[in-house]
């Protein structure tokens, strides 16, 4: 496949994921993947860890479940994200960027545009909305037979400085979880 059909083609989808276990050889090329990605003066401030263990998925999901409840319940995640959604055609078109938000039921649309105001977070917080995305998100990261953790080394992280140079070969090896 041509690099720009690649680029192109990509879509994200928050579908449940297939159960089939991730042969060693794919969570090689992911690792090797990731391990490629640029970074500022190639430091590469990253590890990498393979989780299979179905305990550790689901403690993870539950985080992820938890912290999505929050985020959403709090406002936080409205307010920071709230520039890319799109509610019409008309609006992606114009802007060219963001998530189109197009298959809202009717009873819905008449008020995308208050989705974001104080008001709308009260109505969103009494429908239960923030914990039913989180409960989705909590599912999603469930159901996945593998995780790939991307960290921070956090001796990296220098608040208004450069970051350290480190060899790649150092940091593209794998670290491992499995039950």
């Amino acid at each position: 496949m041509e690099f720009l059909d690649a680029v192109f083609n990509r879509r994200t989808t928050n579908g449940p994921f297939r159960p089939d276990p991730v042969s060693p050889e794919h969570q090689q090329t992911l690792i090797r993947a990731a391990a490629a990605a640029p970074s500022q003066f190639n430091s590469q401030p990253w590890r990498f860890v393979v989780i299979e263990d179905r305990d550790t998925i689901n403690t993870v999901a539950s985080i992820s479940g938890e912290s999505m409840t929050e985020v959403m319940s709090s406002g936080t995640f409205f307010n920071r994200y709230k520039k890319y959604f799109r509610f019409s055609q008309k609006e992606m078109d114009t802007l060219r960027s963001g998530m189109l938000f197009d298959k809202l039921p009717a009873l819905l649309r008449p008020f995308t545009s208050r989705a974001f105001t104080p008001s709308g977070q009260n109505l969103m917080n009494k429908l239960r909305v923030p914990q039913t995305l989180g409960e989705e998100n909590r599912k999603l990261v469930a159901g996945s037979p593998l995780l790939l953790g991307v960290m921070l080394e956090r001796g990296e992280y220098r608040p208004e400085e450069l970051s350290g140079s480190t060899p790649c070969s150092a940091w593209a090896r794998p670290w491992r979880t499995s039950g």
